[in-house]
């Protein structure tokens, strides 16, 4: 793709004298100023800013956006590396992980990787098996239901048929385990279905079947009896549709059991909290930390063909793989991870050999030697949860493991990253909101951690302002931060606090969720009951909770059309406010959408409404709204994120958190 470099462009608020003239009602002291630039009507320039090269377009026609040069299409970013199961087939790697299926030859470590846009059901895979059911097939469990990859083609014919009221195509697989020699599948998920591949007959266990925990993190089968761990009460046997459990109570040592597998002796074999567990002749024998192995946190195990048993382990420090005697209680093979990662999946080559992976890449463990295998990709977290363009051109992406700064006209070019683990001064990892100020410095809203503020290439926090996720800063560059339940906190640009607003000082509600600043100079507040503003000094609520002006009084997403009207995104609907009329552009409950809620929204070239719900990304037609889902090519139907940028591309963030991911997805006009 051509390389096209984005004109660095200064969007400067010209304001007059609404700094030196707040009014009644709570204000912001201004910020203090060797001269009283704040009254002139001529803006302050940075001296390390360039001048702008034209003034923005306020209240004019929509111009048109620049080009990038990138062809139409859809493009995903997701990160490859963070691994959650693995299986083998034919000297290949089949990694689910929560950037899509990748495949790894083992020999020539080519590899290839599948998203929604080639048939997955979604982006994020968490569980992985080969069955034939009867055509050989990779079973994939992802974040809903189970898509079905055909390993000798490269194609998805999801041909896996599963009964409507299973409620799997709904919900998050945690495991899958075909038993071939009897023709089942069994599936974990918000409890435990088998699944009869022949007749298609299923049966689903919960702990109204008498379960002690509806988890399911590990399945083994002992001739037609299946076993599987529950990961926090235990583990259960289904013997003939019977059901027995397994725990403190009937003797087990650890009830916080992972994984197990049976050793050809009938040997239970129980991967816990606490160590490794056996369990024959109706005997519990733990091997823990007091052993020559000195195990715990057994994540995975695996039982080669000719006996030898491998424990991967998943601590909150370095991952350990032993290959396990139980006469000697020692590890005969021990190995550590080389990137000090905890090991949560565990699979074995033809040979034998094991196949570790961690968040940071799948190896391969052959003659005492580590081969890794990883992606290049660059996105530091699969939970996307807000964009912004800094006043460079370059688009920010705030996830759940860091900060990413990339060209949108290059997005396959070198990333800018940033962590708490590797960056001095930074307040979190978890970016939520991105705010730049008039000079070019950056204002970010962190999920459990400090604001941050990026200036001159440095960092600085704030350790009194924790968990704000909003953030905008106003014409006098004070940076306003909304806190879910505590209201709101503005600092002047030198980080000192300005000014509080909660329900006490006139908000509808403590319960922040988004701010705006327009180029009049009020601050628009969405709160969890109603939306306020804050001008001129003066705190004023425009619809309160009881309000019907608006489809619902709980605000989630502010944004601008071209006109400078207001959009707003609340849970149930769109609405426009010019400041006297209010238009309500969509109701989720009217439209045909009553399941939908808004999540997040955009505008676009021509004032085209993106709303992103929890159930696909809606966008407006002129004639009514499209909806796009996994179907369409979607990487995850749960939208956390949505921007527009000045090429005209959207980009659709996803994900809950970083346990279920959602990636990120260029939409190029």
């Amino acid at each position: 793709m051509k390389k096209i470099t984005p004109l660095s462009l200064i969007l400067l608020l010209l304001f007059t004298s609404l700094a030196c003239n707040f009014g009644a009602g709570p204000q912001i002291a201004p910020t203090p100023v060797e001269t009283d630039a704040c009254c002139t009507n001529e803006p302050e320039i940075p001296l390390d800013q360039p001048m702008p090269t034209q003034p923005p377009a306020v209240n004019d026609e929509p111009s048109v956006p620049q080009a990038s040069g990138l062809n139409s299409g859809w493009y995903p970013f997701t990160n490859a590396n963070v691994v959650r199961d693995l299986v083998v087939y034919k000297g290949v790697i089949h990694a689910a992980t929560l950037g899509g299926l990748v495949t790894w030859r083992l020999d020539s470590g080519y590899s290839m990787r599948y998203s929604p846009l080639d048939g997955m059901g979604h982006i994020s895979a968490n569980a992985i098996a080969y069955c034939e059911i009867p055509q050989p097939r990779i079973l994939v469990g992802t974040q809903r239901g189970i898509s079905a990859y055909d390993p000798n083609t490269g194609l998805w014919p999801n041909d896996l048929t599963v009964p409507a009221d299973s409620l799997i195509d709904n919900l998050k697989i945690t495991r899958l385990y075909c038993d071939q020699p009897n023709n089942r599948l069994f599936i974990g998920y918000e409890g435990f279905g088998i699944l009869d591949l022949k007749t298609g007959e299923f049966q689903r266990f919960t702990q109204k079947e008498g379960l002690l925990w509806n988890a399911v993190t590990d399945i083994t089968v002992n001739g037609k009896d299946v076993w599987f761990a529950s990961g926090y009460k235990g583990i259960t046997q289904i013997s003939n549709g019977q059901v027995k459990t397994y725990s403190a109570v009937e003797g087990m040592l650890d009830e916080r059991a992972h994984s197990l597998a049976f050793a050809k002796d009938g040997t239970l074999w129980v991967g816990a909290s606490s160590g490794l567990q056996s369990f024959k002749g109706g005997k519990w024998t733990l091997y823990g930390k007091d052993t020559l192995a000195k195990l715990s946190d057994i994540n995975e195990i695996e039982i080669t063909s000719d006996g030898k048993l491998w424990a991967a382990t998943a601590p909150l420090g370095t991952g350990r793989l032993c290959q396990f005697n139980p006469q000697s209680g020692a590890c005969d093979v021990e190995i550590s991870d080389p990137d000090n990662q905890a090991i949560l999946a565990l699979a074995l080559d033809e040979s034998g050999n094991p196949v570790y992976a961690t968040s940071q890449g799948v190896s391969l463990v052959q003659n005492g030697q580590v081969k890794p295998f990883k992606t290049d990709d660059q996105l530091a977290s699969n939970f996307v949860d807000t964009f912004a363009t800094a006043p460079d051109g370059k688009l920010w992406v705030g996830t759940d493991g860091g900060i990413n700064i990339l060209d949108p006209a290059n997005p396959t070019g070198a990333w800018q990253t940033f962590k708490k683990s590797t960056t001095e001064g930074l307040g979190g990892s978890w970016a939520a909101g991105f705010a730049f100020a008039p000079d070019g410095s950056a204002w970010v809203g962190m999920v459990n951690g400090y604001a941050s503020h990026y200036k001159n290439g440095m960092w600085s926090n704030f350790p009194d302002i924790h968990s704000y996720e909003s953030v905008t800063v106003d014409a006098e560059g004070h940076a306003w931060f909304g806190h879910p339940r505590k209201g709101i906190i503005v600092l002047r640009p030198d980080g000192s606090t300005a000014l509080t607003l909660t329900s006490a000082e006139g908000l509808p509600s403590d319960e922040v969720h988004a701010l705006l600043s327009d180029l009049s100079g009020r601050v628009w507040i969405g709160t969890g009951k109603g939306l306020a503003k804050y001008e001129n000094g003066a705190l004023d609520v425009v619809f309160g909770p009881d309000d019907k002006s608006i489809p619902n009084a709980y605000v989630r997403a502010l944004a601008l059309d071209s006109d400078g009207a207001l959009i707003i995104g609340t849970f149930t609907g769109v609405a426009r406010y010019d400041g006297r009329e209010t238009v309500t552009l969509l109701d989720l409950l009217k439209d045909g959408f009553s399941s939908h809620r808004l999540l997040t929204l955009a505008v676009g070239p021509g004032n085209r409404l993106w709303v992103g719900t929890d159930k696909g990304l809606l966008s407006s037609t002129g004639s009514g709204w499209e909806l796009l889902t996994t179907a369409d090519g979607l990487l995850t139907d749960g939208i956390s994120a949505l921007y527009i940028d000045q090429y005209g591309a959207t980009w659709v963030g996803g994900g809950g958190s970083n346990f279920d991911g959602g990636g990120m997805l260029q939409m190029v006009p």
